[in-house]
């Protein structure tokens, strides 16, 4: 986290340096910026969950794909609402045996866009997600009589925070790389057997944007 904070950090600094330039009229190829753009998104899943009081986690992978928005603010800024489904989850060692939980979720993020210099920008905002489904794959020596103790019973709206870097490898397409967390921890049972905790996911995948002279052909 403190990597992310830092490298979030240098980015910001660099946009800020960048859009001194722009107003100066160093950079004359922003004559498309002003245009509201849509696109989506197809990333790799890499999630797990906040260790738990009784049981260590490791990862497990998914997709994310959807859709979204760029609505330009003011020059290097601009707001990006999406909609994505998601397929998170994690690998939980307990002292009953081992199972792996994968969930389904749709994901309303709304994220300030930071561009920085002509191809690298980044992200932070919060996000709202919403748990679909949730099944668990448990190990053959999980004790049978307390698997019902780890099924999802907590809130089905997360409330989460996403932070996230990308590069513009053309004008339509741009590599990303976003983490996703948890504000809040889960208001699952939260004792012993399976405590209150965060999930947390990388995203990493590519984006692509239209806009209107792009659609039109």
């Amino acid at each position: 986290m403190k990597k992310i904070i830092l490298l979030t950090t240098i980015l910001l600094i660099t946009g800020t340096v960048s859009a001194q330039k722009y107003f100066n009229g160093e950079r004359a190829d922003y004559e498309g910026y002003y245009q509201p753009k849509f696109g989506f998104i197809i990333a790799g899943n890499i999630s797990k969950a906040s260790l738990g009081t009784d049981f260590s986690t490791r990862t497990v992978t998914g997709i994310t794909a959807g859709v979204n928005l760029d609505l330009p603010i003011v020059y290097p800024v601009s707001l990006q609402p999406g909609l994505m489904y998601a397929q998170k989850g994690y690998i939980a060692n307990t002292a009953a045996g081992e199972f792996t939980q994968r969930s389904q979720s749709i994901d309303l993020p709304v994220l300030a866009k930071f561009h920085s210099g002509s191809v690298f920008n980044f992200y932070l905002g919060p996000q709202l997600s919403y748990l679909v489904s949730t099944t668990n794959k448990y190990s053959e020596t999980f004790a049978t009589t307390g698997r019902e103790n780890y099924q999802y019973t907590g809130s089905k709206f997360r409330y989460q925070g996403v932070v996230g870097v990308g590069v513009d490898v053309t004008k339509h397409m741009n590599i990303l790389a976003r983490y996703a967390f948890d504000l809040l921890g889960t208001s699952t049972n939260g004792n012993s057997v399976l405590p209150s905790y965060r999930s947390q996911a990388w995203q990493i995948g590519l984006g692509f944007s239209f806009d209107n002279n792009l659609i039109k052909l």
